[in-house]
Order: structure tokens, then sequence, then C-alpha cells
């Protein structure tokens, strides 16, 4: 039991530092670009956040499967480069018992990963495109990037904010032109404000102490006005929801579905936590090194493996949705030759002797 403590300790301690990792450089490149979005004014600062949060859980289904992987690589490999893994088998502790415990890591985590990949994936990304829907819908107003001008779409109203105070509730020197029915209007105010009629929910950019300037300069009806506050409405663009992918409809839905990529997206979905265990199995005899070698030896083989795999899914896929191979095929020959992989790793390590003596349950020395 105190072994299995230690190796279940490794294990974790390394999982959590590459989940970190990779989870880091997943964000950043998401953050960069929801910036860069929320900077050109196509995406409000405000929803930066919730959507970077929804992204990251859904891509928590690639992610997670790849850092036990390669946790289970990084630990044992340490073990095998200081010699702790010759002492074990010393022990008595031999392949069959560290296979029976990384098992079981596997299959904990197979749940977690099948969690997200069956109900909170989907979730996230049905909720990742009702908020892309609703940034489409905000008014020009309400995304304009302080420091620089703003055009409509419709090319009829030019918007500029100097800059928002530190709480981001006020804007400063605000300047508005539009025109309607060729007659130009435009609007300037030191200071201005959104507020939410709590009534009708209509949100309006209410000026301060500004002017209002009416028609062309030089002509009869060209007219100045002053005013201590002028409220304007924001107008809520009608935009089409758009088309959802089968990664964001609930599994539910997709079992009742007879559209041919549903039975793949099914199968893809269910290919995630599979591939836990199937990876997790692969890592202890492909960790397997010696002193010399170092704890990173194989992992650029590991690593080659991992995407073969990964894109022969991605491969299987799109078959089974054009309908190259039956259902019943599938994505699992991909897994079948996985398996036969980790198989054939085996018998070449420890023989053919030790392998089916561990599926019988009886206890041989490799």
């Amino acid at each position: 039991m105190i072994i299995e403590r230690y190796l279940l300790k490794e294990v974790l301690q390394t999982l959590l530092a590459v989940t970190g990792v990779l989870s880091l450089i997943y964000v950043s490149n998401r953050f960069v670009r929801f910036l860069t979005e929320a900077d050109a004014g196509a995406l409000p600062a405000s929803m930066v956040v919730e959507l970077l949060s929804l992204q990251s859980l859904n891509a928590m289904v690639l992610l997670l499967p790849l850092a036990l992987y390669l946790s289970i690589m990084l630990a044992f490999g340490r073990l095998y480069k200081d010699s702790e893994m010759t002492a074990l088998v010393a022990c008595g502790v031999g392949p069959g018992r560290m296979l029976r415990n990384i098992l079981g890591v596997g299959l904990l985590f197979a749940v977690l990963v099948a969690g997200v990949s069956l109900y909170a994936g989907p979730w996230a990304g049905e909720r990742s495109y009702q908020l892309m829907d609703r940034a489409k819908s905000v008014s020009d107003i309400s995304t304009i990037t302080p420091g620089s001008f703003r055009e409509s779409s419709s090319g009829d109203l030019i918007v500029y904010i100097e800059g928002l105070t530190p709480d981001r509730r006020t804007m400063n020197n605000v300047f508005i032109q539009s025109e309607k029915k060729g007659r130009q209007t435009i609007i300037t105010a030191p200071s201005a404000y959104q507020r939410t009629d709590p009534k009708t929910g209509d949100r309006f950019v209410v000026l301060m102490n500004g002017y209002r300037y009416e028609g062309a300069p030089g002509n009869a009806d060209f007219k100045i006005v002053q005013y201590k506050e002028h409220a304007v409405r924001i107008e809520e663009k009608a935009v089409a929801p758009a088309t959802r992918q089968l990664a964001a409809v609930p599994t539910q839905a997709l079992w009742q579905s007879t559209e041919p990529g549903a039975g793949a997206e099914i199968q893809w979905r269910i290919a995630m936590p599979v591939s836990v265990v199937l990876l997790a199995l692969l890592a202890v005899p492909l960790s397997r090194s010696n002193p010399r070698q170092g704890r990173y030896a194989k992992l650029f083989a590991g690593i080659l493996i991992y995407v073969v795999y990964n894109n022969l899914l991605g491969v299987a896929r799109a078959w089974l949705e054009r309908g190259v191979v039956p259902a019943w095929v599938g994505l699992w020959w991909v897994h079948g030759l996985l398996l036969l992989g980790v198989a054939a790793l085996l018998l070449q390590q420890v023989g053919i002797k030790w392998f089916f003596a561990t599926a019988t349950g009886r206890t041989v020395k490799p």
C-alpha cells in the first residue's frame, strides 16, 4: 500500500505540473486572440473572461488525456533514471503490479474526462455560441475602444471615446457623428455613462454638459444646442444565431439525431475517455529506460505516437462522417491498433510468460 501511494504521489505531482503548463499555453493563445477581437471592437471586453473560461473547459477533453500520458512517462522516467524502479522490482513490485495501479488511475481519470466530453464540453460550446451571438448583436457604442474612431457597419455612425475612468463606468470626451436622411448630427460631451431602463430594459448612453450640432454649417436650418443631459438609445442589432457545430449539441440530442455526423460525434466523445485508459497503459512500458538514458529518453517517441494516434482518430472520424467505414468500425480500429501496440511493448519487455500470467492473476517475475 505504501508503494502504491508513492507511485500515485509521483504521478499526481507531475500531472499537476504538466496540466498547468498545457493549460497556460492554451489559455495564453486564446487570451491574446480574444484581446485582439476586443481591441478591434468585435467582442465586448466584459465577455473575454467568460469566453476564455468556457473554451478552456472545452479544451480539457484533449488536454487531460495528454497530460496524464506525459505525467506517467515523466514520473516513471525519473524512477528509472534514479534506479528506484530497479529497487522496486527487486522488492517484488513487478510490471504487473505497476500496470494495475496505473490502470486504476486511468479509469478514475477516464470518468472525469467522460463527464467533460459528454456533458460539460457540449454545454460550454453552446454557451460560447450564445455569447458570440450576443456580441454580434451588441451596439457599436458599447464595444468602442477608447482612443480610436469606430464606424458602424451601416456607415452612418462614427463614435470616438478618448478614455474611460478606472472603474470603466464613465466615458471621457465623447464624440458622436451620425447622418439620417441626409441630415448630419454631431454630439460632443466631456463625459458620458451607460444606463439601463429598469422597466423596458433598453440601454442608453447618457451624455453630460455637451453640445449638439445639427445640419450643415452656413445653412439657415443649422442648429447648436447646449444640453445638460442628453440620452442616446443603444439599439441592438438583429443577428441570426450562428450555425451550431455538432460539438455544441447535447449528447442526448445526438443519440436521437439521424444526421450522418451525429454518430461520428458520439464516437468521438466516447473516444476521449477510452484514450485516457489506453494512453495510460502505453506510458508504462514506453517509459522504461536505463539510468544512462535519462528521464526524457522516450519522451520524443511518446509524443510522436500520441500525434499519430490523435491524427488517426481525426481521420477515422472523417471517414465515419462520409460513410467510408460502417458505424460498428467507426473509431474503434484506431483504439485497437494502440492496444496492440501496448501489448507488443509489454511482450517485448517482459516476455509472453509474464504477459499471460498477469492476465490470469498469477505472479511471475519477468
